[in-house]
């Protein structure tokens, strides 16, 4: 991929620039309000969203802050490919992000000339060869799995002849860290592999939800998602220790928010002991201060993490922990305390009914 047809001034994005954004819930409501309020007057910001009250919510905020800047709605992906130059997905799972490339009649695939035929990539059915008028950029900011994000990674590039680029560039920092800018990306980009487009685009577009030095290349395509489950499954490892401590801490009479001060003062301290303490109460932003309702779900999380254990289990690794932290998540998912909430409403399952929710398997 050449070009995107940019210009680029001290390494700020041209303002005849085109941007799509595909899913505006949880963590992409955030990231379309960065990029809309940092984006030139210039630019054009084109976004999809099935979700009509999120979607309304969006364009009311957008037009009350930033009301020179044009917002178009999209109805479905293919539009937004049509109207867009850069385009980010966010999307729940990995069959949305697939649905959302290569659907037949709406998908960023469908985007075609009438004048060869070919397998659509979804479907047997003949379709037409792509003749894509312009060059694109597809940034996938979903958490799904590696071998899926790369067939489509490659359906991409021989679908549009190599004239579309898309990279993996999953996420961390939670919903706060979405609508403050400062999310943390996982690229799977090489910087030999086309260090012009790095500099020139997936840089200024990311920065713009994140600090430049939060952009981290981690290699090959499929790279920054293998880091991602990685990175979630060591968090949450952690998290179910916090929550052990915490729980015991507890039953035996100690003062919660004194045994966290402890705990973050000395080597026990890890992300979530420092900002995500279980016990409501103890941190004044946690999701435990709002009974867990909003945020990563226990099933988001929990697919995160039986991906981590099958990246692990395809290499190879030795794991200990592997095996009871996606049962617990298993539990969660099935459990009414857990489903539908915040991931780490797992505290649940320890902290009731005397933790037999674990112990003995009931839901």
């Amino acid at each position: 991929m050449s070009s995107l047809n940019l210009k680029t001034t001290n390494g700020a994005l041209s303002g005849t620039l085109r941007y799509g954004f595909v899913g505006l819930g949880v963590m992409g409501h955030g990231m379309v309000r960065n990029i809309h309020a940092k984006m030139p007057a210039t630019a054009k910001l084109v976004v999809c969203e099935i979700n009509q009250a999120r979607l309304e919510q969006f364009l009311q905020e957008s037009h009350s802050s930033y009301p020179e800047k044009t917002v178009e709605v999209a109805n479905t992906p293919i539009e937004v490919c049509n109207r867009a130059d850069i385009i980010i997905t966010m999307l729940p799972k990995s069959i949305h992000v697939v649905e959302t490339f290569t659907d037949g009649t709406s998908g960023f695939l469908s985007s075609a000339s009438p004048d060869s035929t070919t397998k659509h990539p979804s479907t047997t059915a003949e379709s037409v060869t792509p003749r894509p008028p312009l060059d694109k950029l597809f940034l996938d900011c979903s958490s799904i799995d590696v071998a899926t994000s790369t067939k489509i990674g490659n359906l991409v590039a021989s679908y549009s002849k190599g004239s579309w680029k898309f990279v993996d560039a999953p996420v961390s920092g939670g919903p706060a860290g979405s609508e403050a800018g400062n999310l943390t990306f996982m690229v799977g980009l090489e910087q030999a592999e086309n260090p012009e487009l790095l500099k020139n685009t997936i840089y200024p577009t990311l920065s713009m939800m994140g600090p430049v030095n939060h952009i981290y290349l981690c290699g090959q395509a499929g790279a920054g998602l293998a880091t991602k489950q990685l990175n979630n499954y060591l968090a949450y490892v952690g998290y179910l220790g916090l929550c052990e401590v915490m729980n015991t801490g507890t039953r035996y009479g100690l003062d919660p928010a004194t045994l966290s001060a402890v705990l973050n003062a000395s080597s026990g301290m890890n992300w979530n002991s420092l900002h995500h303490n279980p016990v409501k109460g103890v941190n004044p932003t946690a999701s435990s201060a709002n009974d867990f309702k909003t945020g990563f779900t226990v099933e988001l999380a929990g697919g995160v993490i039986d991906d981590a254990v099958t990246l692990m289990e395809q290499v190879g690794a030795v794991t200990v922990l592997a095996k009871p932290t996606k049962d617990v998540f298993t539990k969660a998912r099935n459990s009414a305390k857990c489903k539908g909430m915040e991931a780490r409403s797992v505290w649940r399952l320890f902290s009731e009914n005397e933790g037999k929710d674990l112990v003995n398997n009931t839901y």
